[in-house]
């Protein structure tokens, strides 16, 4: 397996299902009470399709697509909306890592550039430097006077994280395999054709 580059940003996407998959294991007890637990990470996947698309338009998809060999090599992928931060202060802030974390930290301190305002927002996505995984922020992150603030994330990290490690806050790309070994392309008569992917994480 091999990481080939990012996928093609143009014409972009028309629809967007993204998902959220975490799995847990449930046991009933005789009494009735139901034990949860999860000893795995979340991972995101999701559908993405196009706009129909002339042959122009489509043929540097499909060549990508072959790259992937099905499911076997990764590549990064920026998701409309999704991967977009809806901080007002998205395309001047940048943010790095305050201190050394742990794997399994949810908590996470951060310095910025942006002192006194709420710099990310819950819902927002980040990626941390060292690793590819994609974490979710958990609630509005609030700068003090000195730009600094304590980011709350889900899942907890895979990775541990160094001092000063820069953070990617807007824009972010996921690192993706195709769910599917088989991709269909829809041509039809007119020239035109109608595509779309299942993808999943990979880390």
């Amino acid at each position: 397996m091999a990481y080939i580059g990012n996928f093609p940003s143009s014409p972009g996407f028309s629809a967007v299902n993204f998902k959220m998959n975490t799995t847990t294991k449930r046991t009933t007890a005789a009494s009735g009470r139901i034990i949860r637990a999860t000893n795995s990470t979340t991972l995101w996947s999701g559908t993405l399709a196009f706009p129909v698309m002339s042959l122009t338009e489509f043929r540097p998809i499909q060549g990508f697509i072959a790259q992937t060999d099905g499911g076997l090599n990764e590549f990064d992928i920026v998701i409309p909306t999704v991967s977009v931060s809806q901080s007002s202060y998205a395309s001047v802030l940048s943010a790095t890592v305050d201190g050394a974390h742990t794997a399994g930290d949810e908590t996470i301190n951060i310095s910025s550039n942006v002192p006194n305002q709420s710099i990310l927002k819950a819902g927002d996505i980040v990626r941390f430097a060292n690793h590819t995984k994609v974490y979710m922020v958990t609630s509005d992150i609030n700068s003090d006077g000195s730009g600094d603030a304590v980011l709350n994330i889900k899942p907890g990290l895979v990775e541990a994280l160094v001092d000063t490690e820069s953070i990617t806050t807007t824009n972010v790309p996921f690192r993706m395999i195709l769910s599917n070994d088989v991709q269909e392309f829809s041509y039809r008569t007119d020239n035109r054709i109608a595509y779309e992917i299942d993808i999943e994480e990979t880390i």
